[in-house]
């Protein structure tokens, strides 16, 4: 068996490998992907203190470089391979070579290491590296909730009117009033921004306080995952608005 770290290759048969995967999980539940996870045991060997020392030195080097490609591979058939390019955020190296055993005849010629590597993969194919455009209407939604606020029932309109002494007077200044309604909302998408939900009633609406906010996207592993997008929209008509049912 042959393990490879980007360009450090590891002895053949050297290093034993534990392939463990985990789920992402949106806000709302959904498993959009998952998170995979190398955890990497080995020996390394040296005939001499110097030649050891410089082993170590060398898998200390290889392993703090990010982003690499993790491939294990078996008479030159690849079984495993973790491609950082083709994950969400990279590789990357969450547990650096760590040789904490001791006694059995550690740093004689050999010394025992373990390393941890890990990367985010998504369902929807959506890669470091890649570039074609996305369907916003098959965008993978990590978060997404929207809220309808009434205000007013169309019913008469009073007001208070002061009197040099005394309790204010309290009379109707109309039989009708307004009814208002708030649509806000906001979603987050996987690699690209969503559109924002459309008015429900435009011909209502009051365009000039319509609200479109355009936050900078949530980075995960220094690379812009998540888009988020908000959106205001108010409406006001003489009668009153239905009430959505879904």
């Amino acid at each position: 068996m042959q393990h490879s770290y980007g360009n450090y290759n590891h002895a053949e048969n050297e290093a034993d490998i534990s392939i463990t995967r985990s789920g992402l999980v949106a806000d709302n539940g959904f498993v959009y992907g998952y998170t995979e996870t190398w955890a990497i045991k080995g020996i390394l060997h040296g005939d001499t203190d110097e030649l050891l020392v410089t082993a170590m030195a060398d898998l200390h080097a290889a392993y703090s470089i990010q982003n690499q490609d993790l491939v294990w591979e078996k008479n030159g058939t690849t079984m495993h391979e973790l491609i950082s390019a083709n994950t969400l955020s990279g590789t990357r190296v969450t547990t650096l070579p760590q040789f904490s055993k001791d006694g059995q005849g550690e740093l004689t010629t050999f010394r025992s290491y373990d390393i941890v590597v890990s990367a985010d993969v998504a369902f929807a194919g959506l890669y470091l590296d890649q570039t074609q455009t996305i369907d916003l209407t098959k965008l993978t939604l990590l978060k997404y909730e929207e809220s309808i606020n009434y205000t007013g029932t169309g019913g008469r309109r009073f007001g208070f009117l002061p009197t040099l002494e005394g309790k204010y007077q309290k009379q109707q200044l109309t039989e009708k009033s307004l009814v208002s309604v708030t649509q806000s909302g906001l979603s987050v998408g996987l690699g690209a921004r969503p559109l924002p939900n459309d008015p429900l009633w435009p011909d209502d609406e009051h365009l000039e306080k319509r609200q479109i906010r355009y936050p900078p996207a949530r980075k995960r592993g220094g690379f812009e995952i998540e888009y988020p997008i908000h959106w205001s929209y108010t409406f006001e008509r003489n009668d009153q608005f239905p009430t959505p049912t879904t």
